[in-house]
């Protein structure tokens, strides 16, 4: 297995897991995260992926340490206020102001560059917050049916791969931190990535400011301003208040979810001025340009008839995009407070299970959490109470959770127990258990170590959930669709009908939580032997002298992984002392040091490892026509990862192995060299080629 497989793998973990959780209960309480070590059952913790710095492969801007830093901020094991500060930090570095409420203008953080256009009240940055922290994330495919392209469309690229697009090109604040978030994922395949919401938001941003280098507009497009208390709080901001002819209250009376609808409705009328006019002057911005070109690019996935050239028709299109995942972001942001964690957890505490000769017990717990948030916002309290509905208990017990199918690349190495079933019920304190046993270790040491990440799915369903979600969006949001029709492209208007139905249907409480484990290859069977060169008739050993002979051993290996962009070169060399009697047989000692240089290329992830290994005690036999090498002790003395530091264990190994050399190439006036060159294409795409010369002068 390749150094970087298994730090790789662990990174994928914690950008992978994640969705919506409906019950809540206090986060679980959880060991402190560990680095992964050889031999010990250690949790990759939900910060691996970011604390390794990985970038998105494919991903042609930087990642910058500030990205990176307000990225871990927000994923520690447990949640505290420091998580929701470092979203709502990342957000101003964005350009998006986080304001405590409607009466309150300053934002909680500073805004670095441009004010963008989007604006989140506290509430819904807590809830992106516990996003983050959750890993709640929605794949590029659910998106895509969420917001599908018209009938009719041609040469634009689908939400998610517009998504990947920016994400790799954006160099801007939020661009950066998105990639952050998104730390291993593999921006190649739009389809399959995870994206958290507060990348939704992000986006729309970058596109509405051209990544923060261009000013929202501040004329109304419409002539009068709304008169309600709500709009006078929206000038008193420095907000475009929408108008009375494209707007109407959600509710009659002034309270403080009536508030903040017709706050939100402005800002979200601005949001789509700035949108359907982010074009500076000379032509189309560079977030879209970059974005698009990395589309184009020969290197990058097919985008079924992308066009050449990005037009005026599909710019109209993509803006509508925009606009319709504003939509669903501040959906998210507002009428979601809380996430569902799912984690596999072994006897002894950790998520690796390293597999051997007797199964392991394992158990997936789901948990559901609002972070450090006791009760429903007050937002949607008033919403509820306005609308005449009953919030149910935010800390509601015994709800069904229903596991699986698992998830596996292969064949599951893991099954339930006989207690496990495929619905339970949340404890008292919010969490359910699906008891589990792994598989045995299917080979054993020396066998090559392979890693398997066992995905379990979670879904938990409350009919009371939806019917309240759908009253808090009609009396929260429910203006935002037809505030959105008049803006969208002709072509893309229909895509409107039906927006609310697909949304839920991806709304629902689930989750999904790994088991990373680790297992041997069967050991592999004794190779043959490699050709050598036969004895011939031209080696005569009448002409070869007796005496003591003296020279080098001298080896070079290089291996090209498959899959992988991977070389792997030893060289090695040593000296050779032989001794020839009379009659032709051949004693003898050699010894070697093996230099190791290895580069690896996963995506944008590039490693160096570099090792030093010596062999001693080695023999030499049979005749200077039939030559013998035997091979000794071998230790590793040096050696370093560049990605995983000192990798230098263990006290060395016996290295069984007797290599026939033959009949030596030359010998000539006392000179005599034996050569062997190898060249092997295994089964795995592995391509070896290695050469050897031993050359020895003598009688001395």
């Amino acid at each position: 297995m390749s150094r970087l497989r298994f730090a790789i793998a662990i990174v994928s973990v914690a950008v992978l897991a994640g969705a919506c959780g409906a019950a809540i209960s206090p986060a679980p309480a959880s060991q402190t995260p560990a680095r992964v070590a050889d031999g010990g059952s250690t949790e990759p913790s939900a910060t691996t992926a970011i604390a390794t710095r990985v970038p998105p492969a494919g991903a042609t801007a930087a990642t910058d340490d500030t990205s990176w830093a307000l990225a871990e901020a927000a994923t520690p094991t447990d949640y505290g206020p420091g998580v929701t500060t470092a979203v709502i930090t990342a957000l101003a570095r964005a350009g998006i102001a986080t304001q405590a409420d409607v009466a309150h203008d300053a934002p909680e953080q500073p805004i670095t560059g441009v004010v963008s256009p989007f604006r989140l009240l506290d509430f819904q940055a807590h809830a992106l917050a516990v996003g983050v922290w959750a890993d709640t994330t929605w794949s590029g495919a659910e998106l895509d049916t969420v917001i599908p392209l018209p009938e009719g469309s041609s040469g634009v690229p689908t939400t998610s791969e517009l998504l990947a697009a920016w994400l790799a090109t954006a160099n801007t604040p939020g661009g950066s931190y998105s990639r952050a978030l998104m730390a291993g994922q593999d921006l190649n395949d739009p389809s399959t990535l995870r994206f958290p919401a507060i990348a939704l938001v992000v986006f729309v941003s970058d596109v509405a400011t051209d990544g923060g280098t261009l000013a929202p507009p501040t004329t109304p497009s419409s002539p009068s301003p709304s008169t309600t208390a709500a709009g006078a709080l929206m000038s008193a901001v420095g907000m475009r208040p929408a108008t009375k002819a494209r707007i109407q209250p959600a509710v009659a009376v002034n309270t403080i979810c009536s508030d903040t609808s017709a706050w939100i409705q402005g800002m979200i009328d601005g949001l789509f001025d700035a949108l359907r006019v982010a074009t500076p002057a000379g032509g189309v911005g560079h977030v879209l340009a970059s974005a698009w070109n990395w589309l184009v690019s020969a290197a990058r996935f097919a985008v079924k008839g992308l066009l050449t050239t990005l037009t005026d028709a599909a710019l109209g299109t993509i803006r509508s995009i925009a606009a319709t995942i504003a939509s669903v972001a501040e959906q998210v942001a507002s009428i979601l407070p809380y996430a569902v964690k799912v984690r596999s957890v072994s006897e002894s505490g950790g998520t690796v299970f390293r597999l051997a000769s007797a199964p392991l017990r394992g158990t997936f717990q789901a948990a559901v959490t609002a972070g450090d948030l006791p009760d429903w916002p007050a937002v949607l309290a008033d919403c509820a109470a306005t609308a005449q509905v009953a919030l149910p208990d935010f800390h509601a017990k015994d709800v069904a959770v229903s596991w699986g199918p698992l998830e596996s690349a292969g064949d599951p190495l893991l099954g339930p127990t006989d207690q496990a079933t495929g619905t339970s019920l949340t404890d008292a304190s919010g969490q359910a258990m699906w008891p589990f046993l792994t598989s045995r270790d299917p080979g054993e040491a020396p066998g090559d170590e392979r890693d398997q990440v066992d995905w379990m799915p979670v879904a938990v369903h409350r009919p009371e959930i939806d019917a309240a979600r759908r009253q808090l969006t009609d009396a929260l949001l429910a203006p935002i669709p037809s505030l959105l029709r008049p803006f969208v492209t002709p072509l893309f208007a229909p895509v409107l009908d039906g927006l609310q139905s697909r949304l839920n249907a991806v709304l629902d409480a689930r989750g999904r939580g790994p088991a990373f484990l680790v297992y041997h290859d069967q050991p592999p069977a004794t190779p043959a032997p490699p050709p050598s060169a036969a004895p011939s008739g031209s080696c005569d050993l009448g002409t070869i002298a007796a005496g003591h002979y003296r020279g080098t051993f001298h080896e070079t290996v290089v291996t090209t992984l498959g899959g992988i962009s991977s070389v792997d070169t030893h060289d090695i060399t040593g000296p050779v002392d032989l001794t020839v009697a009379p009659g032709g047989a051949v004693s003898g000692t050699f010894s070697y040091v093996d230099q190791e240089h290895q580069i690896i290329d996963v995506g944008h992830t590039h490693d160096v490892h570099e090792s030093t290994a010596e062999m001693t005690g080695g023999t030499a036999r049979g005749s200077a026509c039939d030559l013998e090498l035997a091979f000794g002790h071998v230790v590793l003395t040096k050696c370093h990862d560049q990605v995983l530091g000192d990798c230098l264990g263990g006290s060395g190994s016996q290295f069984s192995l007797v290599l026939p050399l033959g009949s030596p190439a030359r010998s000539d006036a006392g000179h005599l060299v034996w050569t062997q060159r190898h060249d092997d294409k295994q089964e795995t795409g592995d391509d070896v080629q290695s050469t050897l010369e031993v050359a020895v002068d003598g009688p001395a």
